[in-house]
């Protein structure tokens, strides 16, 4: 069974086509016959005004030689004309004066039925006086226009269902093939559909693997940046505990020395000048251990230590602090704590050095899904396009930010201070860790 077209394309056509068809059928089987009529009727009517006129012409002959015969003898004058002019077809003939009445001569006005007339004046001595009529019978004429037309019908049914049935059957065909279309753009709309769904899960798949390797590796750089910080925790200690207390142990046996000897000028100049060199290797070795690992989030935390980087910036009395850190002292993770005291250290290490600011803000939350930092001053401002690529300091806090796939905004110009804002994913935090807050104004 062909696929139906919702079109509905042959029933359409094949509504339209059999009226014209059947007037295409009327039309060729009429034409011929009422062709053939008309001209037959037109030549019986030729003939019979030539019959009239040739009647005429005898009856004037023989009235104007024997005018008795027209006023006494009318039939032998009909059955003379009859005999001198005798026209084929004709059924009846009769004379007519001007004002309509018989004249004798056959039967007279009005003529017999289905019978043409053809009249032709007669003329005596010059002047016309009556007119004779001839008919003719058409009935030979209608009856070959029916044998015509019983000739002509049938094949003009035959054309007719010829014009009919072709360009329904071409209109049948094409709905068919409309309709294997049809069915084979709904079976592949189908198949898209599916193949849509398909694409849809794989894409779904795919997204939630690059989720999982996203968080994965989310987890890979904290815990680098875990062990880097440990590592520096550790080389601190070691700078600490070992080359520290040793030139701390220097320190102490040169002043002892400086003490106990008596004194020689030169002596006391070398230990003097190897105090200051122990001094100084002190001082850089403690700047090392606080540069490569803050010992202070172990030994207070890091609510605390942050208290103590805003102590520091307050030294001076140049600067107003407004703070405002709402974190767990402890329970963020080493990564996590490591990154937010580095930031903080060193925007604020940036904003006493280049910033000349009056007053400064720090604000820092912990929610569910996030810690939040906001850093910001009222100095000379910069422009971050220009000033952010040399800045090491604002590369650094930018790739400790990325690495653990947090966002940050750095918003300044010339003039109008500067304002930094950090997002940094939190990690785990234990259930230990108690809340605290520290306000500083």
């Amino acid at each position: 069974m062909s696929p139906r077209s919702p079109l509905d394309l042959r029933r359409y056509l094949a509504a339209r086509m059999l009226p014209i068809a059947a007037l295409l059928a009327l039309v060729i089987a009429s034409v011929a016959p009422l062709a053939y009529l008309y001209l037959t009727f037109e030549s019986l009517r030729t003939q019979a005004a030539g019959a009239a006129a040739q009647i005429a012409d005898v009856i004037r002959r023989e009235v104007e030689e024997r005018p008795i015969l027209w006023r006494y003898t009318s039939v032998k004058l009909l059955d003379h004309v009859r005999a001198v002019a005798d026209p084929r077809g004709v059924a009846a003939i009769a004379v007519v004066d001007r004002d309509g009445a018989p004249q004798g001569i056959g039967q007279g006005l009005p003529p017999p039925d289905g019978a043409l007339w053809a009249a032709a004046p007669l003329v005596l001595h010059g002047d016309p006086v009556a007119d004779v009529w001839v008919a003719v019978d058409p009935a030979p004429a209608i009856t070959g226009a029916l044998r015509l037309f019983a000739g002509a019908g049938p094949l003009a049914l035959l054309l007719a269902l010829l014009v009919y049935w072709l360009p329904v059957r071409a209109i049948a065909r094409a709905e068919a093939r409309i309709g294997g279309l049809v069915d084979h753009l709904a079976r592949a709309r189908e198949a898209l559909a599916e193949r849509g769904v398909s694409l849809e899960g794989q894409v779904a798949a795919r997204s939630a693997e690059l989720s999982a390797a996203y968080d994965a590796l989310r987890q890979v750089a904290a815990r680098a940046i875990a062990l880097q910080e440990a590592e520096r925790r550790v080389i601190a200690r070691e700078l600490h505990d070992s080359a520290g207390q040793a030139l701390t142990a220097i320190r102490i046996h040169l002043q002892l020395i400086i003490q106990g000897a008596e004194r020689p000028p030169e002596l006391i100049r070398l230990a003097e000048r190897a105090l200051t060199i122990t001094d100084a290797t002190l001082e850089e070795i403690r700047r090392a251990v606080v540069l490569l690992g803050p010992a202070i989030l172990d030994d207070v935390g890091l609510v605390a230590a942050l208290g103590r980087l805003c102590d520091d910036l307050l030294e001076d009395g140049t600067v107003r602090l407004e703070a405002d850190i709402q974190l767990p002292p402890r329970g963020l993770g080493p990564a996590l704590e490591s990154a937010i005291y580095r930031i903080c250290q060193e925007a604020l290490t940036n904003v006493v050095r280049h910033a000349a600011a009056r007053q400064v803000t720090l604000r820092a939350s912990v929610d569910e899904r996030a810690v939040h930092l906001e850093i910001a001053d009222d100095g000379r401002g910069f422009d971050p396009s220009a000033v952010g690529a040399r800045s090491r300091g604002l590369l650094g806090i930018r790739e400790r930010v990325e690495l653990l796939g947090g966002a940050i905004t750095i918003t300044s110009a010339p003039g109008r201070g500067a304002q930094l804002r950090a997002e940094l994913p939190r990690l785990a935090l234990s259930s230990d860790g108690d809340d605290s807050a520290l306000v500083i104004a």
